[in-house]
């Protein structure tokens, strides 16, 4: 099984793996010295998690993805658990206003971001079973819908609105691709437009996210204050940065440098160059993924592959956003890079069922070469 992977697709995430463990040093050292007494601590914690997620996707890449689909029911069931035991006084930990995290000893597990990839398998699942079902409202597009809308609803609970919003906007990508009809997802986005307008506007510091990502430099010391701090990393790292290690706005004027705006970080070190070639690497995963979508011939691994590209296409273009000012400040993971075990692991996993479907479609170079012969017809 192993021989047959998209090898390009491995080395390409062992690339951002690795890149992951020096980033999350340079960028967390003096928050780590601050809060731990030492520079390592973080750096450890996240080497330790890349072998771990090392192990996750490869035993993932060998385990027979059809499988999975015994495991829909326990996995819900399990997910549904895991967020609500985060709101158990002394299980469930807090951090910064939210509720997202149980407490295991050496890190903090959050379910919300392993909640993303259940809800992909299972809308994988459920769309290939109903597929005959899915235009009918009551019996075919309602029950998923339902499912997808308590997970949200919960995670919402634990102020992890950004989360809550991406796992809708991956859930209307697999809808959309899995067959629903247009009509009931029309309905379903205008519908929820005004809820989620409202979640934002009646919690304070939701709205003033808004207002300070619309206009930065009306609070410059406040609100505004750490995206004024993510465009000066900008401005100062010129083609090829300030070298590794001595970024300036990790010292106290980014309030997650390791995490949230670790690609900040990155380009005022590394330069514009590297962060372009970060972004590029990024790009080619997230079209990897689509081009094993478009040659694998079972219908649930083809909505798998394409769930994980969107989630993955998602976090990486929110986390990108966030530091360049194209969006709100959310708290949303580079994937393999931002500190993190639970955003990792997930994330291993969801590429090791990636690699295993490139086993079992045909060539991917197939695709590409396809892909270059329409390019060739259509333009000469």
């Amino acid at each position: 099984m192993l021989s047959k992977i998209d090898r390009a697709l491995l080395y390409a995430v062992l690339f951002l793996m690795v890149l992951g463990i020096l980033f999350v040093f340079s960028a967390s050292s003096y928050f780590s010295l601050r809060y731990t007494g030492s520079i390592y601590t973080y750096a450890m914690k996240q080497m330790v998690f890349v072998l771990l997620g090392f192990g996750v996707m490869v035993f993932m890449a060998q385990y027979e993805y059809t499988k999975l689909r015994r495991w829909i029911k326990p996995l819900v069931f399990v997910i549904f658990l895991l967020l609500l035991l985060v709101f158990v006084p002394g299980l469930g930990s807090v951090r910064g206003g939210a509720r997202r995290w149980i407490h295991l000893g050496f890190f903090d597990v959050n379910p919300a971001e392993f909640a993303k990839l259940v809800v992909v398998i299972y809308l994988s699942y459920i769309f290939t079973k109903k597929q005959q079902k899915l235009k009918d409202f009551t019996f075919g597009f309602l029950p998923p819908l339902l499912i997808v809308t308590a997970i949200f609803f919960i995670i919402l609970m634990q102020s992890g609105f950004s989360i809550a919003t991406l796992l809708l906007m991956v859930g209307m990508v697999m809808f959309f691709v899995g067959g629903a009809s247009l009509k009931h997802l029309l309905s379903v986005f205008l519908l929820s437009l005004p809820v989620l307008v409202t979640f934002v506007v009646q919690v304070t510091y939701r709205k003033a996210r808004i207002l300070s990502f619309l206009n930065p430099w009306s609070d410059p010391y406040g609100k505004g204050y750490h995206l004024i701090q993510s465009y000066r990393a900008f401005a100062d790292a010129g083609w090829f940065g300030k070298g590794l290690g001595n970024s300036t706005q990790k010292i106290g004027a980014l309030p997650t440098p390791h995490t949230d705006f670790i690609y900040a970080v990155i380009t005022e070190e590394m330069g514009l160059v590297v962060a372009l070639l970060l972004l590029g690497v990024y790009l080619f995963i997230f079209l990897r993924a689509f081009l094993i979508a478009k040659r694998v011939q079972d219908p649930f691994g083809q909505l798998l592959a394409y769930g994980i590209a969107s989630l993955f296409g998602f976090h990486v273009f929110l986390n990108i956003g966030v530091t360049t000012g194209l969006m709100p400040t959310t708290g949303v993971s580079l994937p393999f890079i931002s500190y993190g075990g639970s955003s990792l692991l997930m994330f291993s996993l969801a590429m090791g069922i990636l690699l295993n479907l490139s086993a079992h479609g045909e060539e991917v170079k197939g695709a590409v070469r396809e892909i270059r012969e329409d390019f060739q017809e259509t333009f000469g």
